[in-house]
């Protein structure tokens, strides 16, 4: 392909060249002077290359003045832009208008870019004999019917419409290639200007069809109609639809089916229980009191409620008359409730996988600090109220863990007043606090999963005890107990179980309890009041003391994991 199009490039331009034109008479010195002026800028244009613009220059100056040689290079500006089907029809014009005073070589080379073009391009012959009608072409007028010539058309896909008021549009999606005649086949069709309606019933139906409040006859029935929205209903002496409204499409079909019911009584259901579900008919119609109309004749009543038994009954109602049915429900406590008020209370035990966070733990002022974890236990008291599988819950806590330290500080010198000195430490911390948050548990009678996060905080106060003993003297000892020290801190608290027990009797609470106290920077203990502190004398008669100074107690974030075991009560 790339051969033929360079082949047929270098026909066209040795045979079609952009020339200057043989100017003649025209119509009128104006159009001459226009039309010369601009067929000389699009030659300018067409030499820079810009073919677009010098062919809307050339067509310009082709209508002021046409000539041989302006038509010449509309078609070559075609050409160059590889519109190949305008190319074809540019250069057919100009052997058909012009053949005659054109040289034979000339006459030759123009015949063999057409045949060259029409292998390039695809014709589209539309045969459709109603006169008057627009033919389009992707979108353009190309014309009415009927067309004396094919269309020209260059490759790939295309679109063919011929449209003609009253009658249906015929549109066509073609793609061709190289030297393909296709084509577009009539006749048009009359325009549908309506939808079609069906109306359909039950086959023991006796109702007359109504549509926009004309009697159409018996179900069922069908019939076209304008487009539009239409009302159809159906009428009988027992039975009847509710109007509906149908959406109808012109050229489309559109069916209804009647849904017919009786003549209505009015009934009026009351359970005195604001979740209970009402069932009418194995249908739901509303939960607590409901109250609506429904077809004479025979009904089924059930209603249900989690904790209370079924209630069931057939009543009959009649046409015009209002029947109510008081249904009070009758509690069952084999059946398991999963709304309301509960509470729990709850044992945990605790290890703080953080490690301790004191300070002789966190920075130990010496290379001898030796410390353990944290462990401990608290209890908690729980009161929450479910709304099925979720509940709101507050929780009231309180802890205590203990952690050891053992460091070796002072100077080993005889005549040193700091001694040195192995020290114990024991952290005692203790408190308490709230928090609220939701809890999920799943609807089983005996065995629920759970979980919960709630947040909150909690005040905990901390108090350590120390022992000093002289590393030359064991019998040199000094004890000292810190004041109580308090901080305030954000409280996460996490746990995932389950319940187990009996439907509405105490259940064992067994959790996995995640908590997290947000500390943030160190919480220090006072100094000891009575520094400095006497050990007593050495074997060198040298009194031997030391100075306790402020201890960071906690800091950062505290994380403690642990078992949790309880009984909840309530649900």
């Amino acid at each position: 392909m790339r051969a033929r199009l360079v082949a047929l490039f270098a026909i066209s331009l040795a045979t079609c060249s952009v020339s200057m034109p043989a100017w003649a008479a025209p119509p009128t010195p104006a159009d001459v002077a226009s039309a010369k002026k601009l067929f000389e800028q699009g030659l300018k244009l067409y030499n820079e290359g810009s073919y677009r613009e010098a062919l809307s220059d050339f067509l310009h100056a082709n209508d002021l003045s046409p000539r041989a040689s302006i038509q010449r290079n509309i078609a070559q500006c075609h050409r160059d832009l590889r519109e190949f089907a305008e190319a074809y029809d540019s250069y057919q014009t100009l052997l058909t208008k012009y053949g005659a005073t054109m040289s034979a070589a000339d006459k030759r080379a123009v015949q063999r870019a057409i045949d060259e073009l029409a292998s390039l391009t695809a014709t589209v012959k539309v045969n459709v004999a109603d006169p008057g009608a627009t033919v389009a072409l992707d979108g353009n007028n190309v014309g009415t019917t009927p067309l004396a010539n094919p269309l020209r058309v260059n490759l790939g896909a295309h679109t063919v419409t011929v449209a003609k008021p009253g009658y249906e549009t015929l549109s066509k999606d073609i793609k061709v290639n190289g030297g393909d005649a296709v084509s577009v086949d009539g006749p048009l069709q009359t325009e549908v200007t309506t939808g079609h309606l069906v109306v359909d019933a039950p086959p023991d139906a006796k109702v007359e069809v109504f549509v926009d409040g004309a009697d159409m006859g018996p179900a069922p029935w069908e019939g076209d109609v304008k487009p539009g929205v239409h009302v159809v209903e159906g009428r009988g002496s027992d039975r009847f639809s509710e109007p509906k409204q149908v959406d109808v499409a012109r050229k489309v079909r559109a069916e209804v089916v009647l849904e017919l019911v009786g003549r209505n009584g009015t009934v009026q259901v009351d359970t005195h229980t604001s979740d209970a579900v009402i069932t009418i008919d194995g249908k739901q119609v509303g939960t607590g009191v409901w109250e609506g109309p429904l077809p004479a004749g025979e009904h089924q009543l059930v209603v249900q409620a989690p904790g209370y038994r079924e209630y069931k009954r057939a009543f009959i109602v009649h046409a015009g008359e209002r029947f109510v049915e008081d249904a009070p429900l009758e509690s069952d406590s084999s059946s398991p409730r999963y709304e309301g008020l509960y509470s729990g209370l709850a044992l945990f035990g605790f290890a703080t996988p953080s490690g301790p966070s004191n300070e002789l733990a966190v920075s130990c002022p010496s290379s001898s600090c030796q410390t353990s974890s944290p462990l401990g236990a608290g209890l908690g008291v729980r009161v929450g109220y479910s709304f099925g599988w979720i509940a709101i819950e507050g929780l009231v806590l309180g802890q205590y863990d203990h952690s050891s330290a053992t460091v070796t500080q002072g100077s080993s010198s005889a005549l040193a007043t700091d001694a040195l000195r192995n020290e114990s430490y024991d952290f005692h911390r203790f408190g308490g606090g709230g928090a609220v948050g939701v809890r999920v548990a799943s609807k089983h009678p005996h065995v629920r999963f759970t979980g919960s996060a709630m947040f909150g905080a909690v005040a905990m106060g901390n108090i350590y005890d120390q022992t000093a003993t002289a590393a030359d003297a064991p019998s040199n000892t000094a004890k000292y107990t810190s004041s109580t020290t308090t901080y305030g801190a954000p409280l996460l608290m996490l746990d995932g179980g389950v319940l187990l027990g009996p439907a509405g009797g105490a259940k064992l609470h067994l959790s996995a309890l995640f908590m997290a106290q947000f500390v943030g920077s160190a919480v220090q203990a006072p100094p000891n009041p009575s520094n400095p502190t006497h050990l007593g004398q050495n074997a060198s008669g040298v009194n031997e003391t030391y100075s306790t100074g402020a201890l960071g107690v906690a800091q950062g974030t505290q994380i403690f994991i642990g078992p949790m075991i309880g009984l909840d009560f309530g649900l």
